[in-house]
């Protein structure tokens, strides 16, 4: 099956709200909801971000070229990097009961999805 560059991004995205799901799920049988719950805000917290960032790079712009393009992605970083940073605190200061460690679990492991859509797209340009 071969995939476009612009379709690994939504697919990746896919991918780690996928496997937010079945993480928190098999956790939840096996360690109980506050882990569950906690692996799942994790996996929010890489996803929720790396959605803006998407949009950000993905939008189509009146300005075309090199520059437009930097600044969207200097832009969409800093608002990731900002929504991360936000959604951690709100996760932290808000909820309780809450397993810190089960929330950084989630998040690494929706973001080492990204390595997989690093070499899926690798694979679709060999190919063209």
């Amino acid at each position: 099956m071969q995939v476009g560059t612009r379709a690994v991004v939504p697919l990746t995205l896919l991918a780690q709200v996928i496997l937010s799901l079945v993480l928190a799920l098999l956790v939840w049988g096996w360690l109980g909801g506050v882990v569950a719950v906690s692996v799942l805000l994790g996996g929010l917290v890489a996803v929720i971000p790396n959605a803006f960032l998407a949009a950000r790079l993905l939008k189509p712009r009146a300005e075309p070229g090199a520059a437009a393009m930097m600044r969207a992605a200097w832009l969409g970083e800093i608002g990731k990097l900002l929504l991360t940073a936000l959604l951690f605190w709100a996760i932290f200061a808000l909820i309780r009961p809450i397993s810190a460690l089960a929330v950084f679990g989630g998040f690494i492991a929706a973001q080492l999805v990204i390595f997989g859509a690093l070499l899926l797209d690798g694979r679709a340009d060999k190919r063209t």
